[in-house]
């Protein structure tokens, strides 16, 4: 007889410091799926996580049955109510199918709500006493996932994205299924993990460079040896202000003291790269606009707006580098967006061509950045906001940025929209006709995901210091909950590495 495998999963990556909440609302504009079997048929042989933790669990030969999944962009603290309608449901779906083997979910692993500081670890921990010991849990996660311990004591695995920009989300979940069915086909499979006292904003690491790329290389041989099974080394999500902290390595191996020793050498090597992780020199705005006015190359500077990011939990509204690149407007060839629905709405009404004063920023969070008045533009263009996506991530797939308008200053044009979450591919700019490889200046909100479509363009990239919910100098954030001592915050050692243990 067949296992029966469950899939849901709830995905939301929280930035503390976002003071607007992640509603309903949130999560329908991305993955709202209470349709069980119909969650199932969607995401079939789609490269996504919940795509590859499907696809491992047919490979297997189990019967699939499918229940809630909700995703969202990043953003603030999930309202408690969605976690609790989340659980609900798969309450229901689970009375009514009955009794399965094992469970398997999509969780981004770094999720906040106005109630619970671990919401991943809520989630596991319920569905655990509603499937009980016997049943095998797994769960794919991103690279920046807070792994809690009382995720590890519910779930028996834990697989999260090797890459950084994320590039294998399919994958990913892949292997989180491939570790449950070795499990529930009897065969030996055991998962240690270990905790590291330290964070590092996202702007100051790839996978593809660096330390951090020497690390995940010397993993893999760990697999491909055959000494491990599986891995995944945790940057915790930097922006993430809870008690419960912590960058993290765990490591599936075919007995405990295999997966042990590998889980604290890895650790080490991890620890060992704490500062290299905190990233290269950050520059202000005028320092970059500097650069771009005197670069001699035929390619732009791109100034990194991370604080800003919307992958990142903040909200895309900041007008701070608008506010920088005013007194260049007629000498510095640049181009910019920024979220402001208001400016979007005012555009459409003046039609193209119309000119008026434009009030940017600050239209989401105005705590965090405030409003840029910006005298004399003329409305480029309008559009519908939806384009392809170029770059590796998600290559092929359509989304939108919402209606969107193009707004000339002189020199400088405004990309004035509904959302910027998907702004490091080079065609959120040329999808509403702005050529990013004719300016002087480009101004991107993204940490690390826009490298892989920018640095082939780029004279250089400057990381800039910019107001926003993913502030990249951590020190000067309004932490307050955060276990100390905590790197960068306290300088950590060795020693304050917990041994790892395998708690299922």
């Amino acid at each position: 007889m067949k296992k029966t495998i469950l899939f849901c999963g709830i995905h939301q990556e929280t930035a503390s410091f976002n003071p607007v909440p992640s509603t309903a609302e949130h999560f329908k504009r991305f993955v709202w799926e209470w349709e069980g079997e119909h969650m199932l048929q969607r995401f079939r042989g789609n490269k996504s996580s919940m795509g590859g933790l499907i696809a491992a669990a047919e490979d297997a030969g189990f019967a699939l049955r499918g229940s809630a999944y909700l995703r969202a962009y990043s953003g603030g603290p999930v309202q408690q109510s969605l976690v609790d309608a989340f659980l609900d449901r798969v309450r229901q779906d689970l009375a009514e199918i009955g009794p399965v083997d094992g469970v398997l979910l999509a969780l981004h692993g770094a999720t906040q709500s106005d109630a619970s500081d671990d919401v991943c670890g809520d989630v596991l921990t319920a569905i655990r006493a509603m499937v009980g010991e016997e049943a095998v849990i797994a769960a794919s996660c991103d690279l920046h996932a807070n792994v809690t311990e009382r995720m590890m004591r519910a779930a028996d695995f834990v697989s999260g994205y090797q890459t950084y920009p994320h590039l294998d989300a399919y994958e990913t979940g892949f292997r989180a299924g491939a570790l449950a069915a070795r499990k529930l086909r009897g065969e030996p499979t055991h998962m240690a993990w270990t905790t590291l006292p330290q964070m590092a904003p996202a702007h100051g690491y790839t996978t593809e460079a660096g330390g951090l790329k020497k690390l995940m290389d010397r993993a893999h041989a760990m697999v491909a040896e055959g000494k491990i099974l599986d891995f995944s080394i945790f940057q915790v999500q930097p922006w993430l202000d809870v008690d419960c902290s912590g960058s993290a390595v765990v490591v599936a191996a075919e007995t405990e003291e295999a997966a042990k020793a590998a889980a604290a050498e890895l650790a080490a090597e991890e620890f060992a790269l704490r500062a290299e992780l905190q990233g290269p020199k950050l520059w202000s705005i005028e320092e970059t606009i500097r650069a771009a006015l005197e670069n001699p190359e035929d390619k732009p500077v791109v100034l990194v707006d991370s604080a800003d990011s919307p992958g990142a939990g903040s909200n895309g509204d900041s007008a701070a580098v608008i506010e920088g690149l005013l007194p260049y407007r007629d000498t510095l060839r640049a181009a910019v967006a920024v979220v402001d629905p208001a400016a979007v709405a005012k555009a459409f009404a003046l039609g193209v061509g119309g000119e008026a004063d434009f009030t940017l920023g600050g239209s989401i969070a105005p705590e965090l950045s405030a409003p840029v008045t910006v005298p004399d533009c003329t409305v480029r263009s309008l559009h519908s906001g939806e384009f392809i996506i170029q770059g590796r991530a998600s290559h092929g797939q359509t989304v939108s940025m919402g209606r969107s308008a193009v707004l000339q200053a002189g020199q400088l044009q405004i990309v004035v929209c509904h959302s910027c979450s998907n702004s490091r591919d080079l065609q959120a700019f040329r999808g509403v006709g702005v050529e990013p490889t004719l300016c002087q200046l480009v101004s991107v909100k993204a940490c690390t995901s826009f490298r892989a479509n920018y640095e082939p363009i780029a004279a250089q990239i400057c990381n800039a210091d910019t107001p926003g919910a993913a502030g990249v100098d951590l020190l000067r954030l309004p932490f307050k909950r955060i276990p100390q001592p905590f790197y960068p915050f306290r300088e950590t050692t060795e020693d304050m590495i917990p041994a790892p243990v395998c708690l299922r």
